[in-house]
């Protein structure tokens, strides 16, 4: 590596470390597999790597990296048509990624919501939530960490997923944006 691009290096790494979580949203919006949206995310911070001199700092990033995710998107349906694996149709595909573009402010708006209604639920009612869907626990080390049936799990998750909904619903129609 050149002295001159060691700075780019540095800049495309802190880029992509300050936006790989909506990178990541977005392109998992247009697979069905958490796995392959991961590999995918790997693909693309690769080509973005391999382009990264043709990047207009003067732009911004999201939008930029947003077409090569596409790009590898489309080569991975490629590679599942002829592994017979095809979820979506190429014009479903097409308006999913254009509605995810457009949909980006409020999405980030409902992340900053949700952020705050787990915030207010009680400590154990978070740590369940957190178990389940941020370290995708399985239930059955959850029934055991929390000393509940299937049934009762199951059901306080539901009874925080709708509280959590309810509330950011709620924050939505007070900010006039629902």
């Amino acid at each position: 590596m050149s002295s001159e691009s060691a700075p780019r290096t540095e800049q495309l790494v802190l880029l992509l470390t300050q936006h790989q979580e909506p990178l990541f949203r977005y392109i998992f919006s247009l697979v069905a597999c958490e796995a392959d949206a991961r590999d995918i995310l790997q693909e693309t911070s690769l080509a973005l790597y391999r382009k990264f001199d043709a990047y207009d700092a003067s732009r911004p990033f999201l939008p930029w990296a947003y077409r090569f995710a596409y790009l590898q998107v489309q080569k991975h349906r490629e590679k599942a048509a002829r592994s017979q694996l095809l979820f979506f149709s190429e014009d479903v595909m097409d308006l999913l990624a254009h509605d995810r573009e457009r949909m980006e402010p409020e999405l980030d708006q409902r992340l900053q919501f949700l952020d705050g209604c787990l915030a207010k639920l009680t400590p154990q009612d978070k740590e369940l939530v957190t178990s389940r869907y941020a370290m995708r626990q399985g239930a059955e080390e959850m029934m055991q960490r929390f000393a509940m049936s299937r049934r009762t799990l199951f059901r306080n998750l539901e009874l925080l997923r709708q509280r959590l909904h309810d509330c950011v619903t709620r924050q939505l129609q007070s900010e006039g944006l629902s």
